[in-house]
């Protein structure tokens, strides 16, 4: 089992990732001893240890970054925070950008078991190689906690324990070369590293924010769409239900007009007659006949 390569921390590949590790090889983009860095760089990773209780080692293998005067005026730097936040009382103390290599043996700790490295570069003239930095996830053994071969612990000769993941992996993670000895431990069958990955990705704070806002948009954007379709339902109901009783008004309405102009309701006009009565007397008025 190798440590987990990180190639190329940089704003447009794993910028502002989170992961939980056991160990891990930090490198910059890209990391090659013909190309330089890249400029306009502003990208910042969070690391915590796995298991609760451990610290994480954080060793420089290699630094190449534009400074003014020895490393004490940095055009482009590589900062370490014992956070997630980078806060100036967080920062931890290092060598910030200038020349270092392996011969160097800079190392130091944080002692929270979190790391966030943050990587920045200026558009001025790159020339510089980049960084690769070792993060080593340990822990200091007592009487009562001694390393626990069980739980997949590895002594360190130097009295550190650190994950039995690490061995082997090419990268010196005890700082004293025992877990890559070239002894029985690393050529024989007796110890095969365990098939479970020393690095899990972890959602940073950031990340998480986005998640949670995304999830919420979508459900505004759902609930908008039903009460859409909610008042459009009530709408067309209404319209049906108006449209029902107006052509039941109208019914009555031609029913009862039948009904009042039907032969049978036309009042019967009444023909007006005279009548003459002739009382013992067969004299009529010139203007009357005799009936």
């Amino acid at each position: 089992m190798t440590s987990a390569n990180i190639d190329g921390i940089k704003r447009s590949n794993v910028c502002g990732e989170g992961y939980r590790i056991e160990g891990v090889l930090l490198k910059s983009y890209p990391y090659s001893t013909s190309e330089t860095y890249l400029p306009y760089e502003d990208c910042l990773m969070s690391f915590q240890a796995r298991r609760s209780n451990n610290q994480i080692r954080i060793r420089i293998l290699t630094l190449d970054l534009n400074d003014i005067h020895a490393g004490t005026d940095c055009l482009d730097s590589l900062r370490f925070y014992k956070s997630v936040h980078m806060k100036d009382s967080d920062k931890l103390d290092s060598v910030e950008c200038g020349q270092l290599n392996e011969t160097n043996n800079f190392s130091f700790i944080s002692p929270t078991g979190i790391v966030t490295a943050h990587f920045t570069s200026d558009g001025g003239n790159v020339n510089g190689l980049g960084f690769r930095v070792v993060l080593t996830s340990f822990r200091s053994p007592n009487k009562t906690h001694p390393c626990d071969l069980n739980d997949e612990e590895f002594p360190c000769e130097n009295g550190d324990c650190i994950s039995s993941l690490l061995l082997c992996d090419g990268i010196d993670h005890c700082l004293d070369g025992s877990d890559e000895s070239t002894n029985l431990l690393c050529n024989s069958n007796n110890m095969k590293p365990s098939k479970q990955t020393n690095i899990e990705s972890k959602p940073s704070s950031g990340e998480t924010t986005y998640q949670q806002w995304r999830g919420i948009l979508i459900l505004i954007f759902f609930f908008i769409i039903f009460l859409v379709f909610a008042l459009f339902i009530i709408y067309f109901l209404c319209r049906r239900c108006y449209y029902l009783s107006k052509s039941s008004i109208n019914n009555v309405q031609r029913r009862y007009s039948t009904m009042v102009n039907t032969p049978l309701n036309v009042r019967k006009q009444s023909t007006t007659t005279t009548r003459v009565i002739i009382q013992n007397s067969t004299r009529l008025d010139a203007d009357y006949n005799l009936l």
